[in-house]
């Protein structure tokens, strides 16, 4: 059969990117970040977003990262949720054209301003977020009401994602606390999440460029699709306690690092 004339560029260039040094390490972390994900229904963002900073990727190349890779990752699942009727539209409109605006906010802002001082409040959020995930795994309980509206979750969720690639632990969790159904909050929130990242990964890809993405990118879709049918498998099999404990753990450990390197750069 015939190639399709065209795809032989863009094949060579995908092959060309895969055979780098280094792309293993990618690999591995999207592997790592999607099993958690896949297990407990949250932390390909925040483990893959915290790591890659960690090991000293630029904030802005780590953040337009897992937000290409969340394209794919997102689109699967949201897809799933919509065959399987978990989606609320009219939330999904309010929720993600409010995410799409602060997503535009957070990545401007990281593109232009990716100073110390944003890392430093980037650190602690994330630490923050594994304190949060560590009372989850011995508290069952739903988050008390707050009074933000979804618009507001959205905006604030569309901000976090740009700027520490992390949705779902502050919006599924108030989506609950407003009294949406877990069903719908985690459906609607998926699809809004993949919209959201995708404007974050387009604002950030034209201020960098594509060339200093396409190694990371490639890597953690990679590594997540290897994990994604494991991932069912261990959600099925293990304990959900101790995986949220292993989440909140590494997570605030990495932050903790980089939160010293950021104060004492």
């Amino acid at each position: 059969m015939r190639p399709v004339r065209g795809c032989a560029p863009f094949m060579d260039a995908i092959l060309n990117v895969l055979q780098q040094p280094g792309i293993g390490w990618f690999v591995l972390i999207g592997f790592v970040a999607q099993m958690f994900d896949g297990a407990i229904g949250m932390g390909f963002g925040v483990i893959s977003s915290t790591v890659l900073a960690a090991i000293g990727l630029p904030r802005e190349v780590a953040s337009a990262s897992v937000n290409g890779a969340k394209l794919l990752t997102g689109t699967a699942s949201g897809t799933a949720h919509i065959l399987l009727r978990n989606v609320d539209w009219r939330m999904l409109l309010v929720l993600g054209s409010a995410g799409a605006l602060g997503g535009v906010a957070g990545s401007v802002l990281l593109a232009r301003h990716a100073g110390p001082l944003l890392g430093i409040v980037v650190s602690v959020y994330l630490i923050g977020v594994g304190f949060v995930i560590l009372r989850r795994a011995f508290h069952a309980t739903t988050p008390e009401v707050g009074r933000l509206r979804v618009g507001g979750v959205g905006l604030a969720g569309g901000f976090l994602e740009a700027v520490s690639g992390v949705w779902g632990p502050l919006v599924t969790s108030k989506l609950v606390a407003f009294g949406a159904l877990p069903r719908y909050a985690v459906g609607t929130g998926s699809i809004a999440e993949t919209f959201v990242a995708g404007v974050v990964f387009s604002v950030l890809v034209s201020h960098l460029g594509f060339a200093q993405l396409s190694l990371t990118v490639l890597g953690l879709l990679g590594g997540a699709m290897l994990a994604a049918p494991l991932a069912a498998l261990v959600a099925r099999e293990l304990p959900r306690r101790p995986l949220m404990i292993a989440v909140g753990v590494m997570v605030i450990i990495l932050s903790a690092i980089r939160l010293a390197r950021d104060i004492g750069a």
